[in-house]
């Protein structure tokens, strides 16, 4: 029997994503799309990478933007999270 798949899973699954994707790129890596900021700002918090803020702009709405995050490595437990959730995959998923 399958587990359903819940939209926390699938937003997981995007924060792993990026982890992934990070990890495969040579650092320092720089991102300005929004989503991503917020991601790696959440990925920043969990001590999975080390990244670098501009920082945070007030726009006229009176939100805060941050315009742009350095990604700088990513730690021994980022390293640790992504090989556990490779073998958790299975092996149809696996790039």
């Amino acid at each position: 029997m399958r587990k359903k798949v819940t939209p926390k899973d699938l937003r997981v699954a995007e924060y792993y994503d990026l982890l992934e994707f990070l990890s495969r790129r040579h650092l320092p890596v720089v991102c300005s799309r929004a989503e991503d900021i917020h991601r790696i700002l959440a990925l920043r918090s969990a001590s999975l990478l080390e990244a670098l803020t501009e920082p945070p702009e007030l726009l006229r709405t009176g939100e805060r933007r941050i315009a742009r995050a350095i990604v700088t490595a990513i730690t021994s437990e980022g390293r640790t999270a992504l090989a556990r959730n490779t073998r958790a995959l299975p092996a149809s998923h696996r790039a």
